[in-house]
């Protein structure tokens, strides 16, 4: 089949469209959905068209080359978008089933996506547009989506289903439709091609608070059930004739009658264990619905205690097995057989006198910072292959890791396959949520050492969010972390200060913080400072860079500079001649000097730590904005914290970065002529787009000459207004080296540092292979 061009191309009418319909995300559900969807519609109106679209365009290909086999008469009429504005262009009926909340946003809001092409359509067309998303995902995110479609002319309704593969093949499935009782009404005739039962919830976000709703008790449901056949096994029934009892008895549910995970238990009919668990509803899904009712509980202040515990479960089950994250989710019989032998084993092995304490190593609590340092963190602690230097790690932070919400990186991935490391999912702005990270799993001792990575790093947000995020997040960690009287508390403080352009500075120097989000990052350190009773030390880093650093302000730089190389072209920058600092610190560094920092600090304690590595925390705000910020200490109040820099030796400038990225990559760092650049930075935020042009086209032509194309990367070439700013942080390393005696593992930032960077996210598949 071959790719469409656009619709203007195509087709000829707004008629021709309106009789369109697209279908975007073709996995395991969603090729059967559309394969329903599309073959009823062909029989009810044979000059009908169709469009799909998938980030795999393999996919689409293959759903093509199928649906004209079994209707040969319907092969033109069948097309391949190749991005979901494409589809739009030609559909006024589009049909989404998509992983999670992440790729939602990217098809409907992002660049290349529908909604931004939907605005430049005509009235007419925007009215006939029909969005139906059939993919779970956070219900606050499908209702800013449907709000935003709405607004731009068309209807939205949000229709996640039940019934599985089995029931996306036989057009069975259930949808719990979300949205206006009008969009409903447009959508049930297209919902009842793909299913057999469609229930209207209510407004925008209804739906898929049932489905959210409806699979928590489906998870739960499924762990209880493998554990009443793994009982009764032990007690030696057999597995047929328990699930006859259990399934005509009180105890009868789908996840015993139609998915019961032992082999054999159900004679008349196939569920996924008959088949070593493939072609269900996969446990990296279930997971993830799972985490998005544990948000919500949060959000509603709705206590889910067994929901938790089934996602300590299914999670530790992936964790313990990673094969089982795609496998359906009553794989987590197996999970549960493992324990079960494992408990067993334990038992006969120790004897009942067992303390829960068994190692000298500490256990370690990491907040935040999974978008950056936690990973390199954990990988220091916790090394794959290698003895742990902890008894227990756990992390905890706002984003999913089974299935990641935010890009982790391959060794990530790895590394948190440890049994020494449990993940938390958590929202840390609850103080409730808070308070029960501090409460170790039983048998583990208390934790003794925390490390703060907490605070939101997006200099675009306002105050009222760094208010809610950073400061008062720290302010909740902190106030927990001294209740709990914890040995060495260690902070992280990002370089968002403008120093001197002249010489380097100490921990005594007073930078200026740098705009809202340097505000609000140098109050929490106020904040935090304040806390009494707290064994805190606080390191202030310099630029982060470093493998699988997606969102580091390096990485930006590092990948125009690629661009450039690519485009055989001189980089250039606005800020000639480039002299002024901006120091760099690799994470492997950021993690080393984090463990030292708290090593140094356990024997210290608080008041002794002070006396050797005490700074004053100068009041740099507004006094009046401090009224509702909790914790914040009085303006006027002096506020002394164990304070350490730490950068690099390599002292490098803008042009130092630039000349090593640009040669690593054949090409040379230059600056914009004076008026060039007087022109630019004058108008910087209006002609941002104009400047990312060259980049973002000619990065993207990279990935797609990589062989094979990478369709999919967590690197850009897009620089921010921020990145494009001019920034000086000139940072002196003196008082880590001699008082912690921490030595630098990557003191510079050379060439082949970079070439290893560049080559693990090659590795990955990420970045691409082309000259």
């Amino acid at each position: 089949m071959r790719a469409t061009i656009p619709a203007l191309q195509q087709l000829s009418s707004s008629a021709q469209r309106a009789r369109s319909y697209a279908f975007i995300g073709l996995g395991r559900m969603g090729k059967e959905q559309a394969f329903n969807l599309f073959s009823k519609t062909h029989s009810a109106d044979p000059s009908a068209r169709f469009v799909v679209c998938d980030a795999v365009p393999a996919a689409a290909e293959s759903f093509c080359a199928n649906f004209a086999s079994h209707f040969p008469a319907a092969r033109q009429l069948v097309t391949v978008a190749l991005t979901p504005a494409d589809a739009l262009s030609q559909s006024a009926t589009v049909v989404t089933m998509l992983p999670a909340s992440p790729e939602v946003k990217k098809v409907y809001t992002q660049a290349e996506g529908m909604l931004p092409a939907l605005r430049e359509m005509g009235e007419r067309d925007r009215r006939e547009t029909l969005f139906v998303d059939s993919t779970t995902l956070d219900v606050s995110v499908g209702r800013a989506v449907a709000a935003e479609a709405e607004e731009a002319g068309a209807a939205m309704v949000d229709a996640p289903v039940s019934g599985g593969v089995t029931g996306a093949k036989a057009a069975t499935l259930a949808f719990m439709v979300g949205g206006p009782v009008p969009s409903f009404e447009r959508a049930q005739p297209l919902l009842t091609r793909m299913g057999s039962r469609i229930v209207h919830c209510g407004p925008s976000g209804a739906g898929l608070a049932a489905k959210i709703c409806n699979n928590l008790v489906l998870g739960v449901q499924q762990i209880v059930v493998g554990e009443a056949m793994l009982l009764g096994e032990r007690l030696g029934l057999e597995p047929r004739v328990l699930a006859e009892v259990i399934n005509n008895s009180t105890g009868r549910c789908w996840a015993s009658e139609v998915n019961n995970p032992v082999a054999g238990a159900l004679l008349e009919k196939s569920p996924p264990c008959d088949r070593d668990y493939e072609g269900g509803f996969a446990t990296l899904l279930m997971l993830k619905d799972l985490g998005l009712a544990s948000e919500a509980g949060l959000e509603t202040g709705t206590k889910l205690p067994l929901g938790e515990k089934a996602q300590d479960i299914y999670r530790a089950a992936v964790q313990a097995k990673p094969e089982l994250g795609r496998k359906d989710f009553s794989s987590v019989y197996q999970h549960l057989k493992l324990v079960a032998l494992f408990s067993t084993v334990a038992a006969s092995s120790f004897p009942s006198s067992t303390t829960a304490s068994m190692s000298d190593k500490p256990s370690v609590l990491i907040l935040g910072g999974v978008s950056h340092c936690s990973r390199a963190l954990a990988n220091l602690l916790c090394p794959p292959a290698e003895e742990a230097k902890v008894a227990h790690l756990r992390i905890a932070d706002k984003y999913s890791v089974h299935p990641p919400t935010t890009y982790i990186g391959p060794e990530f991935r790895q590394t948190i396959e440890s049994p020494a490391i449990e993940y938390k999912q958590a929202n840390l702005t609850v103080p409730a949520t808070v308070s029960s990270l501090f409460d170790p799993p039983e048998g583990v001792d208390p934790y003794s050492i925390v490390f703060d990575l907490t605070g939101d790093l997006n200099y675009e947000r306002g105050e009222e969010f760094h208010i809610k995020n950073t400061a008062n997040v720290a302010h909740i960690c902190a106030t927990e972390a001294a209740r709990r009287k914890v040995a060495a508390y260690v902070r992280i403080q990002p370089p968002y200060y403008e120093c001197s352009e002249k010489g380097t500075h100490d921990e005594s120097d007073d930078p200026k913080p740098l705009n809202a989000v340097g505000t609000w990052w140098h109050e929490a350190l106020r904040i935090v400072g304040d806390v009494q009773d707290l064994n805190l030390v606080v390191v202030r880093i310099g630029f982060l860079y470093g493998p699988y650093q997606a969102q580091a302000y390096m990485t930006s730089v590092l990948t125009v500079a690629s661009v450039y190389g690519y485009l055989k072209k001189p980089m250039k920058s606005l800020w000639s001649p480039g002299k002024h600092p901006m120091h760099t610190v690799h994470v492997d560094d950021i993690a080393g000097a984090l463990w030292a920092c708290a090593q140094w600090m356990v024997p210290l304690g608080r008041e002794k730590a002070e006396s050797e590595a005490g700074v004053a925390i100068p009041f740099h705000n507004d006094p009046a904005k401090l009224a509702d910020v909790a914790g914040a200490p009085a303006p006027e109040k002096k506020v002394v914290v164990p304070l350490f820099n730490l950068v690099d030796d390599n002292e490098t400038t803008l042009v130092k970065a630039g000349s090593t990225m640009c040669e690593l990559f054949g090409t040379k760092f230059d600056f914009y002529n004076f008026v060039t650049s007087a022109m630019f930075r004058f108008r910087l935020e209006d002609v941002v787009e104009e400047i990312n042009e060259v980049h973002v086209s000619a990065w993207a032509e990279m990935l797609m000459k990589n062989s094979p194309p990478i369709t999919s990367s967590p690197v850009t070439a897009y620089m921010d207004v921020w990145s494009l700013q001019k920034h000086t942080v000139a940072f002196s390393n003196e008082k880590l080296k001699r008082i912690v005696g921490y030595q630098l593992k990557r003191p510079h930032m050379t060439q082949d540092v970079l070439r290893e960077i560049v080559d693990k996210w090659k590795a990955e598949g990420s970045w691409p292979n082309v000259a």
